[in-house]
């Protein structure tokens, strides 16, 4: 059986948020990688530290999709590895998404995923994941949904693992709006 992959997410507000109405800018060489930075106000992601790459999911640009690691964070800005395109011109600010999300350009096997939380939650929340079909919305399936009031670790592992085509994509919800610190870490195979 194949390995089975383990990704990332880190932050401290809501586990999605846009991109504003403006441009992305060169954030030049770290680590011998291009970087760009984009601008997000307030968004709450944590940067990579150490051996922990830290990961967001970007929807909506024209040069910037997918799965991206990120280099650093400042309030209104997060650093992503990749290549700087000055083409990209300005952001909408609506469409251009930022997510705790995987996907992956082959079938993969969604196994399961763990949260950690720096306290209890709080709030009246509900945390969801859905399978967001590379066949269109007709096909998405909300996988899981809990309430977060009083929650501070979650380990879930599905009894049998989600099947999901290729370009489907894992997309994780929660608003987190006492701004707690979390961690996600969500758990896949590929399929080849």
């Amino acid at each position: 059986m194949q390995p089975h992959d383990t990704w990332y997410f880190t932050g401290a507000k809501a586990t999605y948020t846009t991109l504003n109405a403006d441009n992305d800018t060169d954030g030049g060489w770290g680590n011998n990688a291009l970087l760009t930075i984009l601008p997000s106000t307030a968004h709450g992601f944590f940067a990579s530290s150490g051996s922990l790459q830290s990961l967001i999911y970007i929807q909506g640009t024209t040069y910037y999709n997918g799965l991206r690691k990120i280099h650093a964070v400042a309030d209104n800005t997060i650093t992503i590895y990749a290549k700087y395109v000055a083409a990209e011109a300005t952001f909408g600010g609506t469409l251009e998404t930022v997510k705790t999300m995987y996907s992956d350009n082959h079938p993969f096997e969604f196994l399961g995923f763990e949260l950690t939380i720096d306290a209890a939650v709080a709030a009246t929340e509900d945390l969801t994941i859905i399978i967001d079909a590379a066949a269109g919305s007709t096909f998405d399936n909300l996988i899981y949904k809990k309430a977060m009031n009083g929650v501070r670790y979650i380990n879930y592992m599905f009894d049998v693992p989600r099947k999901c085509a290729a370009d489907d994509k894992v997309d994780v919800a929660w608003a987190n709006a006492t701004g707690d610190d979390w961690g996600i870490k969500l758990f896949t195979r590929r399929l080849v």
